[in-house]
C-alpha cells in the first residue's frame, strides 16, 4: 500500500496498539509539583475558540429541527438535503473547537511511551472456557452463561448537578426532549447512573431502562462496576449563555464550560452532605512513580457534571446554541478546590480536579455511558470531522451512534465494539471484558479452523470474539532522496524527538547547513525546527532557513518553525555563519501536540560546509553521525499491525437497542449475525470522507448494495450498514419514510461468507466501504443456534 479443521480453546485476548496511538494505559512519571491554581471568577469568553464537542452523541433529528427553526435548513428539505446540512453544520462545529495542551500533557506522553514498552511483554492468557471438540457438526447449542469468579474493580464517580440562575433545572418543557420528567431530582440521576436497587431506572413513561452501572457490569462480564454519589442542585453564578454561548461565532462551541465545572466543585466543597475525599482512590497519573495506580493522588477520579438544560447536541431546547454540548475534557490546569483537604500533599494538601465529563439534565444513560467510556480511555469511533457520509460503525457501537439507540433515544445503548472491549481488557488486566481465540493468518489452512461464538451481550462458555492477526501492513510513505535510508522523526501525538551532532566551527569564517527534506506536519499546530546550542550554553535556539516560518497563529511555533507539507522532497538551506568561530551542537527537533498525527519529517543528505570544507556529511547509508533521540533511520516505509475481530451480535441484552433505532416515528433494526471488524493501526481516525474505506476501525458490510433515497442520493452510512452482519438466515426488509422521501432495501438474501478477495468498498457510498487486504482468507457462518444466541464459524483459505 502507498500512503494517500482445528477447534481452538477460549482465551483472553487484548490489544494495546491502538491504545498506544491514543496514549492510553498504565505509565510512570516523575513526581509532580502542583502549581498555585485557585478558584477565580471566570473572565468572560476568554477562549478564541470554544471548548470541545463530542459529535458522537449528536442527536441529528433534534439538530435538524433546530436548524429548520433557525432558517438554516429549508422546511421542505428532503432527508438527504437535511442530512447534508447537518453534516456541514457539525463539520464547522468541530473545526471551531479549541486545541490546547492541559497542564498534565507531558504525563500523558510518558504514559503512552510506558505503555508501548510494557505492551511488548504482554501475551495472550488462557481463559476459563472449555476446549471445544473437533466435530464438524453444524448444530449449535444456545449460549450457556459462565459465572465470573475473578475480581471486580469498582471505581467511584462523583456526580454534581448545577443549574443556571436564568434556567433552573425543572425549566425543560415536554416538547423539548424525549426524556421529559416533571422533576429532575437527585434520585433520578442516582437511579439512572448507579441503579443500586436492581440495576435499572424508571423511564419518563414508567419504562424500565438499564442504568450506567448495570451496563458496565454486563459489558465487563462482572469484572467492573461503578458506585458513587449525586449532589446538588447548586446554583451557577452567571446566566447560561456565559458558559454555553458559542465562540468565536454562533457556529462555534462553548465559551466557558470549565468555569461551570469549577463552580460546581467549589459548591460541593461546602456541602456537608458529601465528602469529596471518597472520590480519590486512584492515582491515574502515578504521580509518585511507584507503579501503584490504586492509591489517592489528590485528584477527583471520575467527575460528571450535569447542567440544567437540554444539551446543545440535541438542539439545546429553549437555550439553543447557548446550551453546553456534552463532552469530556480537562480543566486546563489542575484546579485546587477551595476549603478541602486531601490525604496526600501534592496540591498543597487540598483536593483538586483535572478531568471531567459534562452532560445535560435530560440525558439518558446512553450519553452518560458514552462519556464515561472516554473517562476510561476509549476514543470516539465515529468520523470526528464529519468528513463524509459517516464511518462504517454507526449503531454497532456505543462509542459511535450506539449511544442514541432505544425506543426513547439513548435509553438502550448498544454494546461496545469488540475493539473497545479488547482495549478495556488490555488496560484492566485480569478483567473479563473480552475472552476468546487469537489466530495468526499463517496458521489457517484450507482445512480450516472452527470456532464457537456466544452472543456479545452474554459471557458464555464459548468465545466472545476471534482475533485474526494478519501479516504486517507495508505502507510506502516516501522514497529516500538518495540511497536506501533517510532520517525519520517518527509519527504520533505528544512527540518530542530529536537528533543532534557537535560541530567544530572554530576555524570557520562562514558556515552553511544543507539537506534534502520531505515533511507532512499538521499545519500551524505541530512543528519541526533546526536548532543550535553554543558550547557552554543550555539554551537551544531555532534558526531561520529556506523552509521555516515565523507565523504563529496558535502559539505553537518554537520561533522559526517548519510546518505543513513540503509536497515532495525539497532542498533546505540554513546559514550558520553567526556561529563561525565557535563549537556548537546542531539539532533537528520535532514536536507534536495531542491531536492529529501527520506523516512526520524525513531528512536526507545532510551536509555542513565551513568555508569550503565539509565538517559534516551524512547520507544516512552508514552509521549515523547524529545522536538519535527518537529519530531513526528509515527506508521510507511504515510497517503497521492490522487484524480482524469477529463477534456475534443479536438483539439480546444491551444489544436489544440494535432492534430499536428510532428515526422519525419509525423503529429500525440492525440484522443479527457475524460482525467482522477490520482494525487498521496505520490510521488513528475514522475520517472516511478524507480516506474512503480506511480508518482505524470499521465494520465490513456483508451486503454491498448501496441504499439510496428517492432522488438517487446515497443514504448515510448508518443506514448502509444495517445489514452488515454475515448470517445463514435472511435479513429483514428495510423501509424508512421521512417527509416525501423513501429509503428501501428489499435485498434480504442470506450472506454467510466473508471472502477477502471480494470487494467491500461499497462503490455507491464509498464512506461506508472497507478496504480489506486480499490474503485469501474466508470466514463462513456454518451454524446458528435456534435462538441465534450462538454460532459456529469456519476460518479457512
Amino acid at each position: 500500500m502507498t500512503l494517500g479443521g482445528i477447534i481452538l480453546k477460549k482465551k483472553s485476548i487484548f490489544s494495546a496498539a491502538l491504545a498506544l496511538s491514543l496514549g492510553i494505559g498504565l505509565w510512570n512519571v516523575p513526581n509532580v509539583t502542583a502549581p498555585n491554581v485557585q478558584a477565580k471568577e471566570p473572565a468572560a469568553h476568554t477562549l478564541k475558540q470554544g471548548g470541545p464537542v463530542d459529535l458522537a452523541i449528536a442527536n441529528e433529528e433534534k439538530l435538524i429541527e433546530m436548524l429548520k427553526k433557525d432558517g438554516k435548513i429549508s422546511a421542505n428539505a428532503t432527508p438527504a438535503e437535511a442530512e447534508e446540512a447537518v453534516r456541514t453544520y457539525l463539520k464547522e462545529k468541530a473545526s471551531d473547537t479549541v486545541k490546547e495542551k492541559g497542564e498534565l500533557y507531558k504525563q500523558e506522553a510518558k504514559r503512552e511511551k510506558m505503555l508501548q514498552e510494557n505492551y511488548q511483554k504482554n501475551r495472550v492468557l488462557n481463559g476459563k472456557g472449555k476446549k471445544l471438540g473437533q466435530s464438524k457438526n453444524t448444530t449449535v447449542p444456545s449460549v450457556q452463561e459462565e459465572a465470573w469468579n475473578g475480581g471486580k474493580r469498582v471505581d467511584r464517580v462523583l456526580v454534581l448537578l448545577i443549574e443556571y440562575p436564568d434556567f433552573p433545572h425543572n425549566s425543560i418543557q415536554p416538547g423539548e426532549t424525549d426524556m421529559y420528567y416533571k422533576d429532575y431530582s437527585k434520585e433520578h440521576y442516582y437511579d439512572m447512573i448507579f441503579g443500586d436497587k436492581d440495576g435499572y431506572y424508571e423511564g419518563p413513561n414508567g419504562e424500565k431502562f438499564i442504568s450506567v452501572k448495570k451496563y458496565y457490569e454486563q459489558q465487563s462480564g462482572g469484572s467492573y462496576a461503578i458506585e458513587g454519589a449525586v449532589a446538588g442542585w447548586y446554583k451557577a453564578k452567571y446566566p447560561a449563555k456565559y458558559y454555553g454561548g458559542n465562540v468565536p461565532d454562533p457556529n462555534g462551541s462553548d465559551a466557558n464550560a470549565r468555569a461551570l465545572v469549577k463552580e460546581a466543585l467549589a459548591a460541593a466543597a461546602k456541602d456537608p452532605s458529601i465528602d469529596l475525599r471518597q472520590f480519590d482512590q486512584e492515582d491515574r497519573y502515578d504521580l509518585d512513580g511507584d507503579g501503584n495506580y490504586r492509591e489517592p493522588d489528590g485528584l477527583i477520579d471520575h467527575l460528571m457534571i450535569v447542567h440544567s438544560s437540554v444539551g446543545e447536541e440535541a438542539g439545546g431546547g429553549q437555550l439553543g446554541g447557548d446550551a453546553i454540548w456534552s463532552h469530556r475534557w480537562n480543566l486546563g490546569g489542575v484546579f485546587r478546590i477551595p476549603d478541602t483537604s486531601a490525604d496526600v500533599p501534592y496540591w498543597s494538601g487540598q483536593l483538586a480536579a483535572y478531568d471531567y465529563t459534562i452532560e445535560p439534565a435530560d440525558g439518558a444513560a446512553g450519553v452518560f455511558a458514552h462519556e464515561y467510556g472516554h473517562d476510561l480511555g476509549l476514543p470516539d469511533e465515529y468520523d470526528t470531522q464529519y468528513s463524509g457520509l459517516g464511518e462504517p460503525i454507526a449503531y454497532w457501537s456505543i462509542m459511535s451512534s450506539g449511544s442514541w439507540a432505544g425506543k426513547i433515544p439513548g435509553t438502550e445503548p448498544t454494546g461496545f465494539s469488540a475493539w473497545a472491549k479488547e482495549f478495556l481488557q488490555a488496560t484492566m488486566p485480569g478483567s473479563n471484558w473480552l475472552t476468546g481465540t487469537m489466530v495468526d493468518f499463517n496458521e489457517i489452512t484450507k482445512d480450516g479452523v472452527e470456532v464457537l461464538l456466544d452472543q456479545a451481550s452474554t459471557k458464555g462458555t464459548n468465545n466472545d470474539a476471534v482475533r485474526i492477526n494478519l501479516p504486517d501492513k507495508e505502507t510506502v510513505v516516501t522514497t529516500p532522496a538518495s540511497g536506501t535510508y533517510a532520517y525519520f522523526s517518527g509519527r504520533g501525538n505528544n512527540l518530542d524527538q530529536s537528533m543532534s551532532a557537535t560541530l567544530d566551527l572554530t576555524k570557520a569564517k562562514q558556515a552553511k547547513l544543507t539537506f534534502k527534506t520531505w515533511y507532512q506536519i499538521e499545519k500551524d499546530w505541530d512543528y519541526a525546527s533546526v536548532e543550535v546550542k553554543e558550547n557552554g550554553s543550555n539554551q537551544w535556539v531555532t534558526i531561520p532557513g529556506t523552509i521555516t516560518t515565523t507565523d504563529n497563529p496558535n502559539g505553537q511555533n518554537p520561533g522559526n518553525g517548519i510546518t505543513g507539507s513540503s509536497n515532495g522532497w525539497v532542498d533546505a538551506q540554513f546559514d550558520l555563519s553567526a556561529y563561525a568561530g565557535k563549537t556548537i551542537e546542531l539539532r533537528f527537533h520535532y514536536v507534536t501536540d495531542v491531536y492529529v498525527a501527520e506523516a512526520g519529517w524525513y531528512v536526507d543528505d545532510v551536509q555542513v560546509m565551513a568555508d569550503d570544507v565539509a565538517v559534516l556529511k551524512d547520507d544516512v547509508e552508514t552509521e549515523p553521525l547524529f545522536t538519535l533521540d527518537g529519530f531513526a533511520k528509515s527506508n521510507g516505509k511504515w510497517y503497521s499491525k492490522h487484524y480482524y475481530l469477529v463477534e456475534w451480535r443479536n438483539h439480546q441484552g444491551v444489544d436489544e437497542g440494535l432492534a430499536h433505532i428510532l428515526r422519525g416515528d419509525q423503529l429500525l433494526s440492525y440484522d443479527p449475525g457475524l460482525v467482522v471488524w477490520y482494525v487498521d493501526e496505520l490510521y488513528d481516525n475514522n475520517w472516511t470522507g478524507i480516506h474512503p474505506g480506511d480508518g482505524f476501525l470499521g465494520v465490513v458490510d456483508a451486503d454491498q448494495k448501496t441504499l439510496k433515497w428517492s432522488g438517487n442520493m446515497p443514504a448515510s452510512t448508518r443506514y448502509q450498514v444495517h445489514d452488515a452482519a454475515f448470517s445463514l438466515q435472511k435479513g429483514e426488509k428495510f423501509r424508512l419514510e421521512l417527509s416525501d422521501s423513501k429509503l428501501l432495501d428489499n435485498h434480504t438474501s442470506p450472506l454467510p461468507l466473508f471472502d477477502d478477495s471480494s470487494s467491500y468498498e461499497n462503490k455507491g457510498a464509498v464512506d461506508a466501504g472497507r478496504n480489506v487486504p486480499n490474503y485469501g482468507l474466508k470466514i463462513r457462518v456454518i451454524g446458528e443456534s435456534d435462538d441465534r444466541s450462538a454460532a459456529r464459524i469456519l476460518l479457512y483459505r
